[in-house]
């Protein structure tokens, strides 16, 4: 009980921390940016919009301007190269990092940018989903989320023979929701995949 306790407690922290500080960032971003929009449209310093002022939906803008030539740039190789490489050093140490990406990946549309797919593990009579991380030489190393709402960051690596893992079409957002929901709906998800003599 003190195990689910405290992984569903992380979980929790790890899926609301980062929209804090994202919500943060971009209070701070627009902040400064409504310096310099201020001196190039003093105008819309005194109106407003539903209490919101131009000024700050003028900042907001820019912001998200700039955010999207930010990914016009990531897209170049040279800055790929540059984020494999803070990747690898830095951001793949985090816990959950990888995961975390992948999803936002799926999320967004850009799943081709995922190097993971939904499978389901089979070890005798217990299936399970999991995200198939890699395969060689007839085995694969498999990520098996924790129920709950922890299952995005939390879970466990095996390395297990290839014959047991069986790829699917389904998402990972589809999988989470069934986490989420404590595994209601789970057979129906798994059901097109399961072994016909089990």
């Amino acid at each position: 009980m003190f195990r689910f306790l405290k992984t569903t407690a992380l979980g929790g922290v790890l899926f609301i921390l980062p929209l804090i500080l994202i919500a943060i960032l971009v209070q701070k971003a627009v902040g400064i940016l409504r310096v310099p929009i201020a001196k190039l449209l003093p105008v819309f310093a005194h109106h407003s919009v539903a209490g919101v002022t131009l000024l700050s939906l003028a900042a907001l803008l820019a912001l998200l301007l700039l955010c999207f030539l930010a990914g016009l740039l990531a897209q170049t190789r040279a800055a790929k190269r540059i984020r494999h490489v803070i990747e690898d050093k830095l951001l793949d140490n985090v816990p959950g990092y990888r995961l975390l990406k992948d999803t936002m990946a799926r999320l967004t549309g850009m799943e081709e940018d995922t190097d993971t797919q939904v499978g389901l593990y089979i070890d005798g009579d217990v299936v399970q989903f999991c995200l198939i991380v890699d395969s060689a030489d007839g085995w694969t190393s498999i990520f098996i989320p924790d129920g709950g709402s922890a299952g995005l960051t939390a879970g466990a690596l095996q390395i297990v023979p290839a014959a047991q893992v069986h790829p699917t079409d389904l998402t990972w957002l589809a999988v989470l929701s069934c986490l989420k929901r404590s595994g209601h709906g789970s057979l129906a998800l798994a059901a097109p995949w399961l072994p016909r003599d089990a």
